[in-house]
């Protein structure tokens, strides 16, 4: 860029900036509405005035990682097996080894009477917000998965399914007594190969310092999961981020973040772009929502 352009490029800066601190300088007049009131006493005067606030009804959601990208292909390549971990130096993605199966618990009405799922037996747990730590059989280093000792020999075990996690924050909002998050998925197969394993949970910050290690719901396609157990669906959202236990990063604000959590199982996906289509969706009522299975 030449100095013109920057000169140019830094004035079309400055003028948005001004623009953006008129706009929070407003200048606004007296109102004059309802009937007029007086009062007259020898030594004291009393008028009333009844204050209105009035909104419409809000259901919003702000999702600004439309895309979510398990890429694995660092774990290829030059150096395989690699002894240490390539996706090191990435801190959004966490590949463990699976410990067996997938292990499940049948819920009650407050989880929806869904299942919760610990994809092969792996599960997370909450850190400081918005981070977790991820509990599985060994951090996976090489793909296909497989280990070497000191020795070169074949670490027993380290062939096997593996489970990758990523996170991303939704923000919700909701003007009403009670709100529903759902996840749908509906994946397009006429292009790209659907992702095999994949489960998905939800954590506001209302809920995130009290949460324990946990599994996720799974979501074979065509399928559709509540994400927020019914004890911390009350509106409106501004709510939810006033109490003394909520994480600073999330107070003073109308939406309410929530932490999404998605992992995959990685097992039979064939090689190149595999996908899920995913669609979030919210509900707002002012009654509790009837609770629901599978």
């Amino acid at each position: 860029m030449n100095m013109n352009g920057k000169k140019l490029s830094i004035l079309g800066a400055f003028l948005a900036l001004a623009a953006f601190a008129l706009a929070q300088s407003p200048t606004i007049g007296p109102s004059s509405e309802g009937p007029d009131a007086v009062d007259k006493g020898p030594d004291k005067a009393s008028v009333n005035q009844t204050v209105k606030l009035i909104l419409p009804k809000a259901t919003a959601l702000h999702l600004d990682s439309t895309t979510l990208t398990f890429d694995l292909t660092k774990l290829d390549g030059k150096g395989w097996p690699h002894p240490t971990d390539p996706l090191a130096d990435n801190d959004t993605i966490a590949c463990v080894y699976a410990k067996g199966a997938d292990q499940t618990r049948q819920h009650g009405d407050n989880f929806w009477n869904q299942t919760e799922v610990l994809p092969g037996g792996t599960k997370y747990e909450t850190a400081t917000w918005p981070n977790i730590r991820v509990d599985g059989g060994g951090v996976v280093d090489s793909y296909p998965p497989i280990e070497l000792d000191g020795n070169g020999e074949l670490i027993k075990g380290s062939k096997g399914y593996f489970v990758c996690y990523k996170t991303f924050i939704l923000q919700l909002f909701s003007n009403w007594s009670y709100w529903d998050l759902t996840a749908n998925r509906n994946d397009v197969t006429d292009q790209y190969p659907s992702i095999e394993h994949l489960y998905i949970q939800g954590n506001t910050c209302y809920s995130f310092a009290n949460r324990k290690a946990t599994g996720l719901y799974d979501l074979p396609n065509g399928s559709s999961r509540h994400l927020i157990p019914r004890s911390l669906n009350f509106g409106p959202t501004g709510d939810q981020v006033l109490g003394s236990n909520i994480p600073k990063e999330c107070k003073q604000k109308s939406w309410l973040d929530a932490l999404i959590v998605v992992a995959v199982k990685v097992n039979s996906d064939t090689w190149g772009e595999n996908r899920a289509d995913l669609t979030y969706t919210l509900q707002s009522a002012d009654a509790q929502f009837a609770s629901n299975g599978q």
